[in-house]
């Protein structure tokens, strides 16, 4: 086995925020090797460029993070732009973990309210890392390709189905066309939960109003017509 994939004897690394999971037990040694190899660089590089910001971090600090051979890097992800944009794809997947709430209640008013809070604590726990993302999104086509998958396969169909419950329950139009206002309302928590609370700095009891305003407005306009 080739010393270099094993990770040297590191702490385990969780930013707190969208943490991995370490590689299936039924993989062969070596692959599981270099399953947590990359698994150990992933966490590494999500802490440094939180920490630095992508043109500040270096290769040299991420693997010396991870207690890797830095070289593993460029064979791995082919540099740093490849791995910040390994970093955004398990980001990707693991912003299904933005779903991890409780099935909805029975008043829709407040299931979209509870969806909106829930997305603005997940946007703060993750400022750091998200600011990084949208910087590099703004030059690199391929970082910004991925953030569009995130909420087109992420966060758009978790609130889809939930709205579809309500809309089975007979809360919402048997007309309203889901599938737009999943997509409206998703783009509308990524700007509630990053551009008002960590662009902008609004006061977190202001940003509350505007949900429990939203979230209202929203839950007349999609109950059924008399």
């Amino acid at each position: 086995m080739d010393k270099t994939d094993t990770p040297a004897t590191a702490p385990a690394i969780d930013d707190g925020c969208c943490a991995g999971g370490a590689a299936g037990t039924d993989m062969p040694a070596r692959k599981r090797d270099r399953e947590a190899t990359k698994g150990v660089l992933l966490d590494a590089a999500k802490m440094v460029f939180a920490e630095r910001g992508f043109d500040a971090a270096t290769t040299r600090d991420i693997a010396g993070r991870a207690g890797v051979n830095e070289q593993l890097i460029q064979r791995y992800f082919s540099g740093k732009a490849g791995l910040l944009l390994a970093v955004v794809e398990r980001y990707g997947r693991e912003e299904g973990s933005g779903c991890a709430m409780p099935p909805p209640g029975d008043d829709l008013e407040e299931d979209l309210a509870a969806f909106l809070l829930h997305q603005l604590r997940h946007a703060w726990k993750c400022r750091d890392f998200t600011r990084v993302m949208l910087a590099r999104a703004l030059v690199d086509p391929d970082i910004a390709n991925e953030m569009a998958r995130t909420l087109s396969e992420s966060r758009i169909p978790c609130l889809l189905s939930r709205l579809e419950i309500f809309r089975a329950r007979g809360a919402i139009a048997a007309d309203a066309d889901l599938a737009h206002v999943a997509a409206g309302i998703a783009t509308l928590s990524f700007g509630l939960g990053f551009l008002d609370q960590v662009v902008f700095g609004r006061c977190p009891d202001r940003v509350n109003e505007v949900v429990r305003t939203l979230a209202h407005t929203m839950a007349h306009g999609l109950a059924p017509r008399a």
